[in-house]
C-alpha cells in the first residue's frame, strides 16, 4: 500500500500531520468494514509510523554530516521493512533531500505500489519555531532552502494548506487538503489492486486510479529458484550418465543396430533409440550416423557416442539455455522449467546426430 512521506520544516506540524493519518486511514477502515464495502474476512491494513527520530538519533544528529547520514539510513531501512501491500507507512521527519525521497520512491515502485509527498509550508515561520523550541536551532538555519517563503505577504495563508504530491514521478502533480489526501486513500487505495492516482479527486465523487504497469527499466525481474542451474546440470549429466550405460551393455555400433532392427522389424527409419531418465522421448541414432565413425566401437575413440563428445554437447547447451533457467526469461513464455530441462535436451542431441546425415 502506498507510502506516505512528508516533508517540511522542523516544527511545522510533521508528527502531528502523521498521527492524524494514522487515526483518519484507521477510521476510514473502520467505516468501509461497518458499511459493508470491505467483506469481514478481509484483514485489516496495518499503518506504520517510521520517525526519523528516536532515543538512539535525536536532534541532534544535525549537527554533523556523518551523523545525519546514519540516521537517515535507519529511517530508510525501517521504512523498507514495513513497506508491502497489506500496509501504509508514513514517514515521519523532514525529508528535506530530493534524492533521497526518489530512492523511497523507487522502494514503492518496485512493489507495484504508490508513492506520495505531503509537504507542510512552515508553521510557524522559522524565527518563531527558533524562539518557541531552542533545540531546532541548529537544525533550522542550515536547512532553510527557500528562505523567501518566510517574508512572502501571502505566508500566512500557505499555511492553512498542505500540498500532495503523487504520480509515477515522485514530484509531479498536486491534491488540495490533507482531507482530500485521506477521502482519496479511503476511495482507491484500499482495493485489491495497486494503482497510482495522477489528478486530485473532485469532492464526493471517487477518483479512477489506472494500474501500474512497470516498464522494463523499473520492473524487477521474477525471482528462480536458486537450485535451478544445479537441477540442469544434474539432469543432463544422468543422460550423459544414461547413454554410456546403453553403450556398455551394446558397445558395438553393427551389433546396436541389428539389435534395434529385430525389436522393431516394421520401422521405416532403422537405428538406434536409447531411453533416457525423465524424457518423453528416446536419443535416436540414424544407423548411417552410428557407422559413420572411425570405429565400430560407439563409446571407443573416434565413436559417434564418444565420451569427450557427449560431455561437449552437454556443456554447449547448457551454455546455451543457463539465461533462461536463471535470469529473467526463466518466467517468460520462453523459458524452461526443471522439468522441461530432459526433453529439451534430448531434442538437442537429436538434432545434432541427425544433422549428420547432411
Amino acid at each position: 500500500m502506498p507510502l506516505i512521506v512528508l516533508t517540511g520544516y522542523p516544527c511545522s506540524g510533521l508528527t502531528y500531520r502523521a498521527r492524524q493519518l494514522v487515526s483518519q486511514l484507521e477510521a476510514t477502515q473502520t467505516e468501509l468494514f461497518n458499511s459493508g464495502a470491505l467483506p469481514p474476512t478481509k484483514p485489516r491494513y496495518k499503518v506504520h509510523v517510521v520517525p526519523t527520530h528516536d532515543p538512539s538519533h535525536p536532534r541532534t544528529v544535525y549537527d554533523h554530516a556523518r551523523t545525519e547520514k546514519e540516521s537517515r539510513g535507519v529511517a530508510y531501512a525501517r521504512a523498507k521493512r514495513a513497506l508491502n501491500k497489506d500496509s501504509f507507512v508514513i514517514l515521519d521527519g523532514m525529508n528535506y533531500i530530493k534524492g533521497y525521497r526518489y530512492q523511497l520512491w523507487c522502494e514503492a515502485k518496485a512493489l507495484g505500489t504508490t508513492c506520495c509527498v505531503v509537504r507542510l509550508p512552515p508553521r510557524p515561520p522559522p524565527s518563531q519555531a527558533t524562539s518557541n523550541n531552542p533545540s531546532t536551532r541548529s537544525t533550522l538555519a542550515p536547512r532553510s532552502t527557500n528562505a523567501s517563503q518566510t517574508t512572502r505577504p501571502d505566508c500566512a495563508v500557505k499555511t492553512t494548506q498542505t500540498t500532495l504530491k503523487t504520480s509515477h514521478h515522485p514530484e509531479a502533480s498536486t491534491a488540495p487538503t490533507l482531507s482530500s489526501l485521506t477521502n482519496t486513500l479511503s476511495t482507491t487505495t484500499l482495493s485489491s489492486t495497486p494503482s497510482v492516482t495522477t489528478t486530485a479527486a473532485p469532492r464526493g465523487g471517487t477518483l479512477g486510479r489506472p494500474k501500474i504497469k512497470p516498464h522494463q527499466a523499473t520492473a524487477l525481474p521474477a525471482q528462480t529458484d536458486s537450485t535451478a542451474l544445479y537441477s540442469m546440470e544434474k539432469r543432463t549429466s544422468a543422460i550423459v550418465t544414461s547413454i554410456r550405460n546403453y553403450t556398455s551393455s551394446n558397445p558395438s555400433a553393427e551389433a546396436a543396430l541389428a539389435l534395434a532392427q529385430s525389436q522393431n522389424p516394421n520401422t521405416r527409419a532403422p537405428g538406434i533409440s536409447i531411453p533416457v531418465p525423465e524424457a518423453s522421448t528416446p536419443v535416436y541414432i540414424p544407423a548411417h550416423v552410428a557407422t559413420s565413425g572411425t570405429t565400430d566401437e560407439l563409446a571407443g575413440a573416434g565413436g559417434i557416442l564418444a565420451l569427450p563428445r557427449l560431455q561437449r554437447l552437454r556443456r554447449q547447451w547448457i551454455a546455451l539455455n543457463r539465461a533462461y533457467v536463471q535470469g529473467a526469461h526463466a518466467s517468460s513464455k520462453g523459458g524452461l522449467t526443471a522439468e522441461q530441462v530432459p526433453d529439451a535436451f534430448v531434442r538437442f542431441l537429436n538434432a545434432e546426430f541427425g544433422g549428420e546425415s547432411e
